[in-house]
């Protein structure tokens, strides 16, 4: 089996002879944290691959026990205190939730099937991420956190329509709003991903043995079906998209989340 295999610094892509195409996310020192680069190459690769007819299926996963921890705030908080600013301006705050919000679209918008294969955290925009793929499995020590308003702010990357839509109003009430972690069988049981699995090895095992069996099915008859199943299930996610962008452009800017980011930087030095 043979490899198309890059790597782009933030994110390693490759492609197989079966069409199996696998983006990971490599900032495993950050826990796979998605910064300006990490977002630029994750949209960049979902889009060439909706255009490769070869591509039959993606998988998506991220290195070094994380999924992804999710936006770099550390990163956000460097640019928050430039050049002496006391706090994001309205169109640095947009142009931050924005690049969360065409990660999701991205993934979303793919016409063949995508994969989710999380090893450990998937907060914030991370979980947002996992919860766009339309297969979810995990390990055992995974996790599912919406940390957003633990640090002033709420959901984005369409995570207010995706975990409600997945998990039902109330359950997704409660890990929106509680900002608290769910583990990976309380995950599977509330509906929200396919599968768990005992470690990485028996993961990978386990989302190679799908991927490859999507790869082998009509590339037309899954997009329709894909096609035909968003519209059931996903016709509220350009809605929730542009009401997270709203919200989140003025959260972003409050003093509650300068104050925390500010707290969490200093905590990582």
């Amino acid at each position: 089996m043979s490899d198309d295999q890059t790597s782009q610094g933030a994110i390693r892509t490759s492609v197989d002879d079966r069409g199996v195409a696998r983006l990971t996310i490599c900032r495993p020192e950050k826990m796979n944290a998605l910064d300006t680069e990490a977002n630029y190459g994750i949209k960049a690769a979902m889009e060439e691959w909706a255009q490769r007819d070869d591509v039959r299926v993606i998988v998506l996963d991220g290195e070094g026990g994380s999924f992804s921890a999710g936006a770099d705030v550390v990163s956000i908080n460097r640019q928050s205190t430039a050049n002496g600013a006391s706090g994001l301006d309205a169109g640095q705050a947009r142009g931050i939730i924005s690049a969360g919000s065409e990660l999701a679209r991205a993934v979303r918008s793919a016409p063949v099937p995508v994969i989710a294969s999380v090893d450990g955290p998937a907060a914030g925009i991370g979980a947002s991420l996992a919860l766009a793929a339309d297969l979810i499995y995990a390990t055992e020590r995974s996790y599912f956190l919406l940390a957003f308003v633990n640090i002033g702010l709420m959901p984005d990357g369409g995570a207010s329509m995706l975990f409600a839509t997945a998990m039902g109003r109330v359950r997704a009430n409660e890990l929106a709003l509680l900002g608290e972690k769910l583990r990976a069988p309380e995950a599977l049981s509330a509906g929200l991903i396919n599968g768990v699995y005992d470690d990485r090895a028996a993961l990978d095992a386990a989302v190679d043995t799908v991927a490859g069996k999507l790869a082998g099915k009509s590339r037309a008859a899954l997009r329709l079906t894909k096609s035909a199943l968003d519209a059931h299930t996903m016709s509220g996610f350009e809605a929730a998209i542009e009401r997270e962008l709203e919200g989140q452009t003025e959260l972003l800017q409050s003093p509650e989340f300068q104050a925390a980011i500010a707290a969490f930087a200093g905590a990582k030095k």
